[in-house]
């Protein structure tokens, strides 16, 4: 037994590295006040994140059938290395074309890691008997990665002020490649199929002999599948509200006379209140329906966002800032493990793929909107599209579980 427990508290550690790892990142709060100096102007910045977006919805679905069909491992060497590449990208160029190509490299490179991580750690608690755990422990290393990405993007702020930007980015660039090595010593599990009978209809034996695409596509065309599509859209509605906000707060702070080195500090304050955020999540999340986190969660950063978009002043504004970036946490947990409890292990990376395609899709059309708004309208008006369009996402979300409880109900009925 002790043994056993030792393994488990191996493993457990090996994915929390993983996790630092993959959060690491000490030009994240920095990258775009970088490309502002360079001359590339806040439009064009909009641009190159629509073309890390859709590069990453261009490999979302393939990066999710090479971690299902050559493992997971594999899919997260080839992203921890792409970005490796990126950084060095950003050492050797300084012209908006090139880094068209390297923000391409950099979301094909997210989307090769995208959802692997959560489905080699689910497969292996599951083969240990412990997907119970899944919530507990993703959101452990969820907080130990926001803790990692928020010391991180702290050191980014101490590099460039002390040192140099190429500082920065050689830092980035050697933290991904010691990030490939770490997943080459984490176990993987590879479980045979199993199905979640979503359609009573198809042969066991036959599921287990298809193919990947093919079982992904069935799976789609079921009530199960496509229960799932509204709340991918509706939770990417609510990452909309988010995402370029954070990417955009850098010139935002900027333009109210902060120095580098306090912006960097804001973003590494963002990551220490999610890291507490993660920490609960877990136990949130088995104690409250998705439906009820998402509501609140919802109702209260379209709330913020309105608030944000009135002139309070510098004080006001970084602390709704830091809640309306940290709140996620616990929704994201919460929409996560929904999304592993409908999904059988075979198919699971790439549902997690689907998931992430969809994200994608919806954030990269809103970077190049969110940009050319601000340089047209500057930050109110688009703060209120953006709460707008956080609120509307709830009715996605509402609509799968919805349909799910009326199908959960139908099946009572009929035993």
């Amino acid at each position: 037994m002790a043994e056993i427990k030792l393994l488990k508290n191996k493993n457990d550690n090996l994915y929390y590295s993983l996790s630092i790892f993959m959060n690491m990142d000490v030009q994240r709060s920095l990258f775009v006040l970088y490309l502002l100096q360079l001359g590339i102007t806040q439009g064009e910045i909009g641009i190159l994140q629509s073309f890390l977006f859709f590069s990453c919805v261009a490999l979302e679905i393939p990066s999710g059938f090479l971690a299902d069909r050559y493992g997971r491992k594999c899919s997260l060497i080839i992203g921890f290395l792409g970005l490796f590449l990126s950084g060095v990208g950003f050492l050797l160029f300084s012209d908006f074309i090139p880094f068209t190509i390297i923000f391409c490299l950099f979301g094909a490179s997210i989307a090769m890691g995208s959802g692997s991580d959560r489905a080699l750690l689910y497969d292996n608690l599951l083969a240990e008997n412990r997907a119970e755990d899944y919530p507990k422990i993703l959101s452990r290393a969820r907080a130990i990665g926001a803790i990692s990405l928020g010391l991180s993007m702290l050191l980014g702020g101490v590099l460039q002020d002390t040192w140099s930007w190429n500082g920065v980015y050689i830092f980035f660039a050697l933290s991904k490649l010691i990030g490939a090595i770490v997943v080459i010593f984490i176990p993987e599990v590879r479980l045979p199929s199993t199905s979640l009978n979503f359609d009573k209809g198809i042969d066991i034996n036959h599921a287990k002999a298809e193919g990947i695409l093919t079982s992904l596509i069935n799976f789609f065309r079921s009530k199960k599948g496509a229960f799932l599509i509204p709340l991918f859209i509706g939770y990417a509605l609510f990452e909309l509200s988010t995402i370029p906000l954070f990417i955009y707060g850098q010139p935002f702070f900027s333009m109210q006379g902060l120095e580098i080195p306090l912006i960097a500090g804001i973003y590494a304050a963002i990551e220490a209140i999610s890291a507490i955020m993660f920490m609960f999540a877990g136990f949130i999340c088995s104690r409250f329906s998705l439906g009820i986190i998402a509501s609140t969660t919802t109702a209260i950063v379209t709330s913020l966002l309105l608030i944000l978009s009135l002139d309070i002043g510098t004080n006001a504004s970084i602390a709704i800032f830091l809640l309306i970036m940290s709140l996620p946490a616990i929704y994201e947990t919460s929409y996560e493990t929904y999304i592993h409890n409908n999904v059988e292990s075979r198919i699971r990376a790439s549902c997690l793929s689907v998931a992430n395609l969809v994200n994608s899709i919806v954030i990269g059309i809103s970077y190049t909107v969110f940009g050319g708004l601000l340089d047209r309208y500057g930050f109110s008006p688009t703060l209120i599209i953006v709460a707008a369009s956080c609120f509307i996402g709830l009715s996605g979300v509402g609509t799968t579980l919805l349909l799910g409880a009326q199908k959960v109900h139908l099946e009572k009925q009929k035993a």
